[in-house]
C-alpha cells in the first residue's frame, strides 16, 4: 500500500492539503536522494515514485516529465538553503549586515544535499548545459537577493547598490569557497592561497571598501 494509499485510507475521498503538501515534500525528498546517488539519466520517475511510496499516477499528475521534477526539486532545495532576515542579531551597519548575511548564505548553501546537487550539476552539464545553467542562475539570483536585501538600506529608492555589493561579495566569496567545497578540499591554515570562510570574508570586505562600495556607515 503506497503512502498515500495510507493517508487517504478510511477518508473517503481526496487527500487533505495537509497530506498533499506531505506526499509533495516526500516526492521531492526522494528524487533528491536518487539524483544525487544516480544523476539525472540515471534516475527514473517510476523509481522516484517507489522510493516515495506514491503511485505513478500521483507523481505524473505533479511531474509530466523528468525535467520538471529536476527543475523543482533544485527550486525547493535552493530555496530551503536560503537563511531568511528579520533585522534581528544582523547588525546595523552595512559591514556587519554583509558579513552576517553572506556567511549564512554560504553555509546554507555547503549543506549536504544542496551541495551533493551543485555536484550534480556539474556532473550533467555537457549532456544537459541549457537546464543547468538556467538553475544555476536561479541559485545564484536567490543568493544575491537574499543578501542585497540583508544590507540594502529601506529609506533608499533602489536596490541597484546592495546588489552590486552582494554580486561582488558572491564572486570574491561564495565561488572560491564552494569549489573548494565540492572538491571536499578543507581550508589549510598553512596555505595563504586556501583559507578559512572568514578570512575569505575579510578579504572580500576590505575590497569592497578599497573599491568605494561599501559605505562606513
Amino acid at each position: 500500500m503506497s503512502g498515500e494509499d495510507k493517508l487517504n485510507k478510511g477518508g473517503g475521498g481526496r487527500p487533505t492539503r495537509k497530506d498533499a503538501e506531505a506526499i509533495d515534500a516526500r516526492i521531492l525528498s526522494a528524487a533528491a536522494t536518487l539524483f544525487i546517488e544516480r544523476g539525472l539519466d540515471g534516475t527514473s520517475l517510476e523509481a522516484v515514485a517507489a522510493a516515495a511510496a506514491v503511485s505513478k499516477p500521483t507523481l505524473y499528475a505533479r511531474y509530466a516529465h523528468k525535467t520538471q521534477l529536476f527543475t523543482a526539486v533544485i527550486r525547493t532545495n535552493v530555496s530551503a538553503a536560503m537563511p531568511t532576515f528579520d533585522g534581528t542579531g544582523i547588525g546595523s551597519s552595512t559591514e556587519e549586515r554583509l558579513r552576517h548575511a553572506g556567511r549564512a548564505v554560504i553555509e546554507g548553501a555547503l549543506q549536504p544535499t544542496p551541495l551533493g546537487l551543485m555536484r550534480l550539476y556539474i556532473a550533467e552539464a555537457l549532456r544537459h548545459g541549457p537546464l543547468i545553467r538556467e538553475l544555476d542562475r536561479v541559485g545564484r539570483e536567490v543568493a544575491l537577493t537574499a543578501i542585497a536585501g540583508a544590507i540594502s538600506d529601506p529609506k533608499a529608492a533602489s536596490t541597484d547598490r546592495a546588489r552590486i555589493i552582494a554580486g561582488h561579495f558572491l564572486d570574491m566569496v561564495f565561488v572560491p569557497h564552494l569549489m573548494r567545497a565540492l572538491l571536499d578540499d578543507l581550508p589549510d591554515e598553512s596555505d595563504p592561497l586556501h583559507p578559512s570562510l572568514e578570512e575569505r570574508i575579510d578579504t572580500a570586505v576590505a575590497a569592497l571598501r578599497a573599491l568605494a562600495l561599501l559605505p562606513s556607515d
